[in-house]
């Protein structure tokens, strides 16, 4: 490594400090010169850096845009990241090069100024040989990096000149050599700067570190203010950066001879001169305008911080409390959600369950705000935990059986239990149409038992056992506890016939959806026909992207005024899905849970199809997803949806042929519709009277085998 550095770094470092200082004379002087001409060198560099900052503060918007629509989903987030600089022409890397070569250029700079009589001198290896092992006699030193400043250091002393003369006999020109010693003077306005600063007795070396320190301060506060990449940060990030940066150099300076000291002083002094320098050329707050507002309006208060760290504050104690109660419990049955909508899959299951026994439901949830905790059955009782707290109340779960809605049971922080390898975890389906497509490859690889909707999807296990050569799963028909809830609901509305036909656009909330790819050209072709429009986005996109739903709201006021399009926001009600006489969506499962109930069309709209396992179709040669959209409705590709009332005529006019075809879906692809909580009720309470019926029997044998043994041991 050291001949590495020497040949790569050393040599032509040392070069330019030799050229400066045979120029000056000063070897203060010769850094100065030394660290303009290392900038001006990669100042090239420096200038693509710069734009290259820029251009990401532009991309800023787009990527939290990507941070908010794939939160918590890692592979998804780099996924969409990399096709997004890719697409832009954005090199992440290109951001990294500086700070590498600021790494091997300060390796080399400690070469050289550890290393004078090399560099700076030229003398040969043999002669610097002999100076050192004379340094070493003199001082009983055994070497060190900082071996030819002493010989400098000793060589200025006349008491030792002698005592060289004779080391260097035998040398030609070995005056001349000590004379170039001599001659060399490390001092520059009263400080030797080849010198380890002392904090003992407060050497003049000392004050290179604290003008260091405050250079560094100094850079770091004006990058806060004018670097682009700073801009995109928040004021925490940016001083939690500038402490550990002056930090760093001024401890690193601390440490080494004072000339490392000036040029990092002459550094940030050329750094902070090229801020504004760069800043007239390129200047970041023109060519990044829209996303500087955007940032700045995104960007939350101090005291909108405060409270946050306050609730924070008070989940953590809520959390812990929860926690300890949930661990403490003696258990039968848990329930895990993630967020509080989960539980709208569970409710049917939970209602028998709690109905037909005396059976005590545990329901853990990540989400603090779940409607569950407002629930008023004392035998469902909820806790809170964080995902990340849920990593070690799984490992320690101690129940009979575990059922979630959640895929990736053994990834993430879903672990399957270390306590007990007896319980049963019980996937629960949470979409009509579940699909390999649509999870990842091995989310179903750790589950015992998988409650099904249909045929379809329990062949579709049955196949990936196969094929993963996986252990025999049970697969119990269950149907789908959502679809029943949705029914006695359609059932309750009064159901009348609109006056003018209501058309619903409810897209997913995925990438590329309806709201992002065609809602405009969509509209321009329903508008004027005597519809009612309602426009209802996924809860999550209304939340993740308010600022476009404002814009796309002020767009089109004056027909919202008219009453013609009603943009809703709230997502309480489902009176607008099941009144409306036709839905539009891209791939959202309430298309099939609003026709299966109403028997009434869809129309798809066919945007980028959402795939997170691309091996779907080993499992799945057919994804049902797919094949029915033409069976209770029609697709449209999104290069048609400008004539998209077309489509809605002809769907409209065959609502009877299409009203006989959904039926048949329905009796074909649902099982137990209307007793879906039944049949997964049924089945939970039959395995945990097994699980009762075990453990007695065990109990029972260990009570006979510690009966038996007090028999042979009872005296005669």
């Amino acid at each position: 490594m050291a001949d590495f550095v020497y040949s790569t770094l050393g040599i032509p470092l040392g070069s330019i400090i030799y050229y400066a200082y045979s120029l000056t004379g000063s070897y203060g002087i010769a850094i100065i010169i030394f660290t303009a001409v290392i900038k001006i060198i990669f100042y090239p560099l420096n200038i693509m850096t710069h734009k290259n900052s820029i251009r990401l503060l532009q991309l800023q918007p787009k990527l939290n845009n990507i941070k908010r629509r794939y939160s918590g989903e890692r592979e998804q987030l780099n996924e969409a990241r990399y096709e997004l600089f890719k697409k832009e022409k954005y090199s992440p890397f290109l951001g990294i090069i500086p700070l590498f070569i600021q790494l091997f250029l300060l390796m080399g700079i400690l070469r050289v100024m550890y290393h004078p009589l090399e560099h700076m001198l030229r003398l040969n290896q043999d002669v610097i040989g002999a100076l050192t092992v004379a340094v070493r006699d003199l001082y009983g030193t055994q070497g060190g990096t900082g071996e030819q400043l002493l010989v400098i250091e000793a060589v200025h002393r006349p008491e030792n000149l002698r005592f060289f003369q004779s080391a260097l006999t035998g040398f030609a020109n070995s005056e001349q050599i000590l004379h170039e010693i001599m001659d060399t003077n490390l001092y520059f306005l009263g400080v030797n700067l080849g010198a380890v600063p002392s904090f003992d007795g407060l050497s003049p070396e000392v004050v290179v570190v604290f003008i260091t320190g405050i250079a560094a301060l100094s850079l770091c506060i004006i990058q806060s203010f004018f670097s682009p990449g700073a801009m995109s940060q928040g004021k925490k990030t940016n001083w939690g950066f500038t402490l550990s940066t002056v930090w760093v150099m001024t401890y690193i300076v601390a440490v080494t001879p004072a000339g490392v000291g000036v040029y990092w002083i002459v550094k940030k002094v050329i750094d902070i001169a090229n801020i504004f320098v760069l800043r007239a050329i390129y200047n970041p707050r023109k060519l990044a305008a829209e996303a500087l507002e955007q940032i700045k309006a995104s960007r939350k208060t101090s005291t909108q911080l405060r409270e946050e760290r306050l609730v924070k504050k008070e989940l953590r104690v809520r959390e812990n409390a929860d926690a300890k109660r949930f661990t403490s419990a003696k258990k039968q049955l848990v329930f895990y959600a993630v967020s509080s909508g989960q539980y709208k899959y569970y409710k049917k299951i939970i209602e028998y369950i709690l109905d037909n026994s005396t059976i005590v439901v545990h329901y853990l949830t990540s989400d603090p705000n779940d409607s569950l905790f407002k629930a008023a059955h004392e035998r469902l009782i909820p806790y809170y935990a964080s995902q990340k707290k849920c990593i070690s109340l799984f490992l320690k779960l101690d129940t009979d059986i575990m059922a979630t809605t959640v895929s990736g049971l053994g990834n993430y922080h879903m672990r399957r239990s270390v306590v007990r390898d007896d319980i049963e975890y019980i996937s629960i389906p949470h979409t009509l149409l579940g699909s390999f497509a649509l999870v990842r490859k091995s989310s179903s690889k750790h589950f015992d038992t998988f409650f099904c909707v249909n045929a379809h999807r329990l062949a579709a296990y049955r196949r990936y056992e196969a094929i993963e050569n996986l252990s025999h799963r049970k697969m119990v028909k269950v149907g789908y506890g959502l679809y029943d809830q949705l029914i006695e609901s359609y059932k309750a509305l009064t159901n009348k016939a609109n006056e003018k036909p209501q058309i619903l656009i409810a897209p997913s909330w995925q990438a590329d959806n309806i709201m992002e790819l065609c809602i405009d050209n969509m509209l321009e072709s329903l508008l004027g026909n005597r519809y009612i429009i309602y426009v209802r986005p996924h809860p999550q996109y209304s939340n993740m992207f308010s600022e476009n739903m404002q814009v796309l709201t002020e767009r089109y006021s004056k027909y919202v005024t008219t009453g013609e399009i009603v943009f809703e926001m709230d997502f309480s009600s489902n009176e607008s899905i099941f009144m409306s006489d036709v839905l539009i969506t891209d791939w959202s499962t309430i298309a099939f849970e609003f026709s299966y109930c109403s028997l009434r069309p869809s129309i798809f709209i066919n945007t980028p199809m959402k795939v997170l396992n691309t091996d779907y179709s080993r499992y799945e040669p057919e994804l049902l997803h797919v094949a029915l959209r033409n069976v209770v409705g029609l697709s449209v590709d999104v290069a048609d949806v400008v004539n998209i009332n077309e489509t809605v005529t002809k769907v409209l006019a065959a609502k009877d042929e299409y009203k006989e075809a959904i039926r048949q879906v329905v009796e074909q692809h649902l099982f137990y519709p209307g007793r879906s909580g039944e049949a997964g009720g049924m089945y939970i309470l039959n395995q945990i009277k097994a699980s009762e019926n075990k453990m007695e029997a065990s109990d029972n044998r260990i009570s006979q085998h510690e009966c038996s043994g007090l028999d042979t041991q009872s005296p005669n």
